[in-house]
């Protein structure tokens, strides 16, 4: 099931995180060295002065567009994708993963903690279908058993409401949270402000394009989400694909035996989603974090299992996919491969070269509309230790 998504303005997010770039009443730089410099020469006779005056003279930022403006931007990230790029480039080509693991596991090369946009869903009824068929913890408390829900169909658009237990508790305290004192926010205002950031596919896909962007080398690797869920049956055949349909939404018109053997084949649950709300100051806030598992592959072993023609055109899209007036027309080009490949039956039996936990963590402010929200990445030293591990 797919979600449309568009992306609000994110200024709210600048207030939270912007720090520097304050301007100054400070000369030009150019005024700024002649000043400096007759003060030197009138004051030849104090060496240590000197050298102060010197050193000092050193370390003025340079300017900027406005000429006042001092320079307080962070690192360049060009020049850190760029040597980022080049090792697992080089790596990859000659096979050597723990090399490749120590790059990724570098945070001076891959930083751990990326801003993303904040996320508007438009479909607010797909948003709920597909929160209702998630599991979920909700301040501690799990509610790990989805509804089972007959003849449910995932391939219409017109399907009609899905209700689950986390759903219904979450409608009951966002009532209880807005009747407390001190606090003026409407209950259902509250609800659908927290599934709009409970859609894991569209939290997915903004985890997928920032690590492609980083951790795909030069087109040697691919990054693709792990098989889960919410991706679908994993079948290429239509029949078989909605007996797996059958199979999940509870249909009893098959033998216990067919269905516990079509669930054997079902792709794993994903990582539960976490929500914890609470009133502060009359504002009700909430933190929503979605965990999506993430596999780094070599571009050589899904080409061996069949994926030739998917991957034809991945290195130069990927290339592209940093230029910033090609990355729109490209990310959408790039995802389209990356599912495609995720859903298809030859993808089952894949092993990630790399695995790549992606965090989507969004904190907000019901009471004053302002949010952050932030990727954070890890590489789970279990299952990259080497060993054998079920996935």
């Amino acid at each position: 099931m797919a979600l449309s998504a568009r992306y609000a303005n994110a200024k709210h997010y600048n207030a939270y995180t912007s720090g520097g770039g304050t301007s100054s009443n400070t000369p030009p730089r150019k005024n700024r060295s002649a000043t400096a410099n007759n003060s030197l020469s009138k004051n030849t006779n104090a060496p240590s002065d000197k050298n102060t005056k010197k050193s000092h003279t050193a370390i003025i930022p340079a300017a900027g567009a406005g000429g006042g403006a001092t320079n307080t931007s962070p690192p360049d990230t060009h020049t850190t994708q760029a040597q980022l790029t080049h090792k697992l480039s080089q790596y990859t080509r000659g096979s050597d993963r723990r090399q490749v693991l120590r790059s990724l596991a570098d945070p001076a090369l891959l930083p751990r903690i990326h801003p993303l946009k904040a996320v508007w869903v438009e479909d607010i009824a797909a948003a709920e279908r597909e929160a209702a068929m998630e599991r979920a913890l909700l301040n501690g408390v799990k509610f790990l058993q989805v509804k089972h829900v007959p003849n449910f169909d995932e391939t219409r658009d017109d399907q009609p409401p899905i209700d689950s237990y986390f759903l219904q508790t979450l409608r009951e305290i966002c009532g209880h949270m807005c009747d407390m004192d001190g606090v003026d926010a409407d209950p259902m205002a509250l609800y659908g402000g927290l599934l709009l950031r409970l859609a894991r596919t569209i939290s997915e896909r903004d985890a997928l394009e920032t690590v492609t962007r980083w951790c795909c080398g030069k087109g040697e690797l691919v990054v693709l989400p792990l098989q889960r869920r919410h991706h679908g049956p994993i079948v290429d055949d239509k029949k078989k694909r909605m007996e797996r349909i059958n199979s999940i939404s509870g249909s009893t018109n098959k033998s216990a035996t067919t269905t516990t053997q079509q669930q054997q084949h079902l792709p794993a649950v994903p990582i539960p989603i976490d929500v914890e709300l609470y009133v502060e100051s009359g504002n009700v806030h909430a933190k929503v974090t979605l965990s999506h598992e993430l596999g780094v592959y070599k571009r050589t072993d899904l080409e061996n299992q069949g994926f030739q023609r998917n991957l034809s055109a991945w290195s130069a899209l990927v290339l592209s996919h940093r230029d910033a007036v090609m990355q729109s027309s490209s990310w959408k080009k790039i995802s389209q491969i990356q599912y495609d490949i995720v859903r298809s039956s030859k993808f089952s039996n894949a092993r990630p070269w790399v695995f790549v936990t992606a965090d989507v963590v969004e904190r907000i402010n019901f009471g004053t509309g302002s949010s952050v929200r932030m990727l954070h990445l890890n590489l789970p030293g279990d299952k990259n230790s080497g060993y054998v591990k079920k996935w």
